[in-house]
């Protein structure tokens, strides 16, 4: 039952463990390109090839413990996915762990957030996403990925990161409602100014990170099922995660939205070096 992330290497056991990661093989919502689903898989045999010291950190962030769960068995229904992850995921954090839900299609993501508020009550929601989510319902379904952050809006304080697409009624709730967003022209133009809004937007509550891959260009990650030109790189997206990791305490996050390309590797390694990597942010990162 349960293996290491890093499946060619023995990390801990899951009692040893601060770091438990669920993989959710769901895309039943995904509205374009499909094999989300396929995406925790992938990442976790990517994980046999990273290199366990991290230059940047200088520190290898496997010894905090890193345990994998079997893959989760699921219903059809989004609306019950949310639930059965839901549950999961409260049973990790009453542990004292950290959650990282691998995905998996956006919806995976309303059960991980609704846990984790109920178990530390306010929350920052950190989304990076190249698309808003708040639509209140899609193709007929109010758990669909693109409803993903009007679900959990009322649980906490949202920001929304790297964000270029949106429809007018998303438009017009983000203006009824406040808007805190960095989008993707604001941190092409001035990165700096950028991070440090970010920095400012969070509150000081406990924060889920919920990562959605298109946020970064697809020059960087092509697989995913809804890209958008005009993306974050690989620098930007790694140094917010630090900083909000360096500010806030992150007590849980996910990575959404990978649908690999066959015969094409590099999309899920970098989708399984970024997680490694925020470990680090979490776990090792010294200013």
């Amino acid at each position: 039952m349960g293996a290491s992330f890093l499946c060619g290497f023995s990390s801990r056991t899951r009692e040893e463990s601060r770091f438990v990661l669920v993989p959710v093989p769901f895309d039943a919502t995904a509205s374009y390109g499909t094999g989300a689903r396929l995406g925790p898989a992938r990442i976790i045999e990517a994980s046999e090839q990273l290199e366990l010291f991290d230059e940047e950190l200088l520190c290898q962030p496997w010894k905090q413990g890193i345990f994998t769960e079997d893959p989760l068995e699921l219903p059809l229904d989004p609306e019950k996915v949310a639930s059965v992850v839901r549950e999961k995921e409260a049973g990790i954090l009453a542990e004292k762990r950290i959650p990282v839900v691998l995905g998996g299609d956006h919806s995976v993501s309303i059960g991980a957030i609704k846990a984790a508020s109920e178990h530390f009550g306010n929350i920052d929601i950190v989304q990076f996403d190249a698309h808003t989510d708040l639509r209140d319902q899609y193709q007929g379904s109010r758990f669909s990925h693109a409803c993903v952050m009007r679900r959990v809006w009322e649980l906490g304080n949202v920001i929304q990161i790297g964000i270029r697409s949106m429809s007018k009624e998303e438009w017009t709730f983000l203006q009824e409602h406040g808007c805190r967003a960095a989008f993707a022209r604001e941190i092409h133009q001035d990165f700096p100014k950028a991070l440090e809004r970010v920095k400012g937007m969070l509150s000081g509550n406990p924060v889920y990170v919920t990562l959605d891959v298109d946020c970064m260009d697809p020059s960087v990650m092509p697989a995913t099922g809804t890209p958008e030109p005009g993306g974050l790189t690989w620098y930007q997206v790694t140094a917010l995660l630090r900083a909000i990791a360096q500010k806030a305490r992150v007590v849980a996050f996910d990575a959404v939205e990978l649908a690999p390309v066959p015969g094409l590797h590099y999309p899920e390694f970098t989708v399984a070096r970024l997680i490694y990597k925020m470990m680090g942010y979490i776990g090792c990162y010294k200013a």
